[in-house]
């Protein structure tokens, strides 16, 4: 008689996935590696998920529902903006996966948009006018993401590390500040 399929499998298979990325990042996932730390075999992986690609996507969700309760007690897009930047200096892999070098390849287009959105609705509840939203969510965000970037570049953070992340979100409030005073100016 057969065994009886474990229903714990493929949450398992992504857990070793993840406990992977986050100790090696991209190279450090390995079918093998993976189906070994589940304690099972690559044959199994391979009956739960079509291809390596499919194990990050679920590594990737369980990155990005760390990251969502990182910044769920935000009081603020420039509270978000910290703890965002806290989020990569503590969990730099899950930082680097959802959104460091290959974001774009590992991120459907429409999924990204959504995110974007999303950061935008907050951008507009700071009192932005909407024709000044998308310039804003912009910048702050390549300001933001620049500097968790520089931060992940560098093995642990330098001694410059708690001034740039001050100075980005100095930067970041100055801007939303200036842009939601615009609200009532014609442009």
């Amino acid at each position: 008689m057969p065994r009886p399929a474990d229903p714990t499998l493929p949450g398992r298979i992504v857990e070793a996935a993840y406990a992977l990325w986050r100790k090696d990042g991209d190279s450090g996932v390995t079918i093998r590696d993976v189906a070994r730390r589940a304690g099972t075999t690559t044959p199994s992986v391979y009956a739960h998920f079509a291809d390596r690609a499919a194990i990050l996507r679920g590594v990737r969700m369980l990155a990005h529902d760390r990251f969502v309760a990182a910044l769920a007690k935000s009081r603020s897009v420039i509270d978000a903006c910290g703890r965002m930047l806290a989020f990569a200096d503590e969990h730099p892999r899950d930082y680097e996966l959802l959104f460091g070098y290959g974001f774009r390849d590992r991120v459907e287009a429409a999924v990204q948009a959504a995110q974007f959105a999303i950061f935008e609705g907050y951008i507009r509840q700071a009192g932005v006018p909407d024709r000044d939203v998308r310039p804003t969510a912009l910048a702050i965000r390549n300001l933001v993401h620049g500097t968790a970037m520089f931060r992940l570049a560098q093995d642990k953070p330098g001694p410059w590390w708690p001034e740039s992340r001050a100075a980005c979100l100095e930067a970041s409030a100055a801007l939303l500040e200036l842009r939601s005073r615009r609200r009532a100016a014609p442009r």
